[in-house]
């Protein structure tokens, strides 16, 4: 038997024995049973509701029979936001952000209906699911697990006999971590295969996302595990190293995440609901109004080659509603692009919390790949704007060719309703998503790259410390 196995198989019996650790291993797979079962059921039922209301609402809208394309217009679809198979690992913004957009003419509308307003209890920590998990209890057991590894040995006086029985103090802290890494597997093990069954089960899963979001994880528990056994190398005693681990468990799973958060709002605020909205009303009612512009009256007029309204070929009146829309989209983009901007600057600045902990980085890789972050959501929003004025355009465009002379009197088959698409939120690719992350990827390998510095020099003074 090698020095390193014996060593590993060392630390695995006493793991078996000590019945408490075996009680966090059991409360561990609870645990992840509970998420997986509450994120399964909570996507589940949302997919459901999403499917059945854009039936109903697919119903209503060809059921309409003949009326005016503009009053169409005004009544309206919705577009619903759908949860990939993988939100059942990590729901990210979705509880917070809202899921239904109202597409009328005239208006580009925020997201609504967030399910965190239906929610009888806010959880302060976040959202319980298979990623709250592996974020925040995860870490804390495998801390708890790594404070003894060395620490231990070096109370007991074994250090020294391991040494002796042949183990290099050089190579003793790698060892270490590799029966640690057996220990973490069993705990982080069924948590990631119930929510990966469960992501199987609730649709069609991207492999490639899954592939490199679990990947992410592990490479999130060798920084832990790496850093963990570092820390209990380099503390004199078994309490001197759990205290100092559970300070670096509240500042890397509280404190840093929370610390970006208002890093975030200081750097580049949100507006409030109120003004933003306030102030986007006023440009619009700045913007020229066709139906009031005597000089668009007179560039129509020269266009068709005629000197009345009533002798065009074409429905001024459906000519004027797509004027008006086209003014209203360049007030719509400039508000709600640097809305976008804030966002971004927001994301951006969060990253230097990174400096205090990986758990940031770790959170956009993770919600990124789950199609659950902030771009995702941003993403939905714009197609659908897209989806609206391309309806909105379609609707005015009948009335221009068919409405001459009737106007608003004019009124179209139920054919047209028919004929207009339904909409349809199309994924960002896997090349997009890594676009929007890559510097997190950046941010967890220099964090690995960190912590098996620390471990290297944690070794040379073991070293030092035996000699």
């Amino acid at each position: 038997m090698t020095a390193a196995s014996a060593i590993a198989r060392k630390d695995w019996r006493e793991f078996v024995r000590d019945r408490r650790l075996l009680v966090m291993a059991a409360l561990m797979v609870l645990l992840s049973l509970a998420a997986v079962m509450t994120a399964y059921a909570r996507v589940a039922a949302y997919e459901a509701d999403r499917v059945a209301t854009e039936r109903r609402d697919r119903v209503t809208w060809e059921s309409q029979g003949e009326r005016n394309p503009h009053s169409v217009a005004h009544f309206a679809t919705w577009a619903l936001r759908p949860l990939t198979p993988l939100a059942v690992l990590e729901p990210g913004v979705t509880p917070y952000a809202g899921a239904a957009i109202w597409m009328e003419a005239h208006n580009q509308n925020g997201a609504r209906a967030r399910a965190i307003d239906d929610a009888a209890i806010a959880f302060d920590l976040g959202t319980f699911s298979v990623a709250w998990v592996l974020q925040t209890i995860v870490p804390l057991l495998i801390f708890v697990i790594a404070a003894g590894l060395v620490a231990r040995e070096r109370e007991r006086g074994t250090l020294a006999l391991l040494l002796i029985g042949g183990a290099d103090a050089r190579g003793l802290l790698p060892r270490k971590l590799g029966g640690l890494a057996r220990i973490a597997l069993l705990l982080a093990a069924p948590v990631l295969a119930a929510g990966i069954a469960a992501a199987l089960l609730a649709g069609a899963v991207d492999p490639l996302r899954l592939a490199l979001w679990t990947l992410a994880y592990i490479l999130f528990f060798g920084i832990v595990a790496t850093a963990a056994v570092a820390v209990s190398a380099l503390a004199r005693t078994v309490s001197g190293a759990r205290l100092l681990l559970i300070g670096l468990w509240c500042v890397a799973v509280l404190l840093a995440p929370r610390a970006g958060v208002a890093i975030a709002q200081a750097t580049a605020p949100t507006p409030a609901p109120d003004a933003f909205w306030s102030a986007l009303r006023t440009d619009l009612a700045k913007a020229p109004d066709p139906f009031e512009d005597k000089a668009f009256e007179a560039a129509v007029l020269q266009r068709y080659g005629v000197g009345k309204v009533e002798d065009l070929p074409v429905s001024f009146a459906g000519l004027q509603l797509d004027e008006s829309e086209k003014h209203g989209a360049v007030v719509f983009d400039r508000h709600f692009g640097r809305l976008a901007a804030i966002h971004a600057e927001q994301r951006a600045a969060m990253r230097w919390a990174s400096l205090l902990s990986p758990v940031p980085a770790l959170e956009n890789v993770s919600t990124a790949l789950a199609g659950t972050d902030g771009p995702h959501q941003l993403a939905f929003q714009n197609q659908a704007e897209a989806h609206r004025r391309a309806m909105i355009g379609a609707l005015n465009r009948d009335m221009v060719e068919h409405g001459a002379g009737e106007d608003f009197d004019y009124k179209a088959g139920s054919a047209l309703w028919r004929a207009t698409d339904e909409f349809r939120f199309h994924m960002p690719n896997v090349g997009a998503t890594l676009r929007t992350i890559w510097l997190d990827l950046a941010i967890l390998g220099a964090w690995a790259l960190a912590t098996a510095l620390l471990l290297r020099l944690a070794s040379h003074r073991l070293a030092r410390s035996i000699v």
